[in-house]
């Protein structure tokens, strides 16, 4: 609104009245911003331009029949280019298939699916330790961040360099992940969860933010086939860039299939989390139980998936 404002002074004070001079301005800031606040600009650069033509204590918009015409009609397309833009990016992001990527194979003796939707803030990598197994890192860009994706690409970076080294411990990794985070994300956070993965198939995790890991097992009592055990009960430790330095690891069984997701699955699952996970790998393969997740009804107002990313571990081999 205030640079809309400064544009019509501007245009007034330097006595330009072509609509070109008073539609530039609220044209490229409505057609950048949301549907709505569009259409606001655009009701509020309309608003000055009338003004400015009734009260004309200074050269304001041209007053003919075609100048004003010219202007409300781009001022109304203002809004509508703005829904078509963000329908593109939408359905661009809904058309980028999904990854599935085995990543422990001839590194680990348990098998590891990693899944993601692809979505800007998701973070997935999966590191190969000499002589130490596989670390992996999946989480999600939390609020706001100037840049989601350089803030993902710089601390994939980081969590390559530092986790690709043997004897380094998972607090080390996150201590050297802290500072990038606040760095590149200062309104944000990162929520994450941090796996490490022996060659034999030992396994340690660290929530920093994330939601709670369920062990899927098969059982013979009651109705259900498999049954669920939720590890690392409680909150876990802060986000990345909230103080994660103080998140601990714990271990989690290797003879139970691991299910870690992000805080935003859990968000949309707020009241059937648990359920919706154990329905959903309920399929002896690992892949297709990530599949289920990916394609799962949790959904965002605007429609994407919020799945992503997700790491399947099964039972040792």
């Amino acid at each position: 609104m205030l640079a809309v404002t400064g544009n019509a002074v501007l245009m007034g004070v330097s006595g330009i009245s072509a609509p070109i001079g008073w539609l530039l301005v609220p044209g490229v800031a409505g057609m950048s911003l949301r549907p709505r606040v569009s259409a606001l600009v655009a009701g509020w650069a309309s608003v000055l331009i009338l003004t400015s033509v009734a009260l004309p204590m200074v050269p304001g918009h041209r007053g003919d029949v075609w100048s004003l015409t010219s202007s409300g009609i781009c001022l109304a397309l203002m809004p509508g280019v703005s829904w078509l833009r963000q329908r593109a990016r939408t359905s661009k992001r809904r058309g980028e298939p999904p990854s599935i990527t085995d990543v422990g194979v001839g590194q680990v003796a348990r098998p590891i699916v990693l899944a993601t939707s692809r979505l800007p803030a998701e973070l997935a990598v999966a590191v190969p330790v000499p002589g130490n197994g596989l670390r992996i890192l999946i989480g999600m860009v939390m609020a706001e961040s100037p840049d989601r994706r350089r803030c993902v690409r710089e601390v994939e970076r980081v969590f390559r360099t530092v986790a690709a080294r043997p004897g380094v411990a998972l607090s080390d990794v996150v201590a050297a992940l802290e500072p990038v985070t606040r760095w590149y994300a200062p309104g944000g956070y990162i929520s994450a969860t941090l796996v490490h993965v022996s060659p034999a198939g030992a396994t340690h995790v660290l929530r920093c933010g994330g939601p709670q890991i369920l062990a899927i097992s098969a059982t013979t009592a009651g109705p259900d086939p498999m049954t669920y055990t939720v590890i690392d009960p409680g909150p876990g430790g802060p986000p990345l860039g909230l103080g994660a330095i103080r998140a601990t690891a714990c271990a989690v069984p290797d003879d139970a299939r691991i299910v870690v997701l992000t805080t935003e699955y859990a968000f949309a699952h707020f009241h059937d989390y648990h359920d919706s996970v154990q329905q959903a790998v309920q399929v002896r393969n690992a892949d297709l139980a990530a599949v289920q997740l990916l394609i799962g009804p949790a959904t965002t107002t605007a429609g994407t998936s919020l799945a992503g990313p997700i790491l399947i571990l099964d039972p040792v081999t």
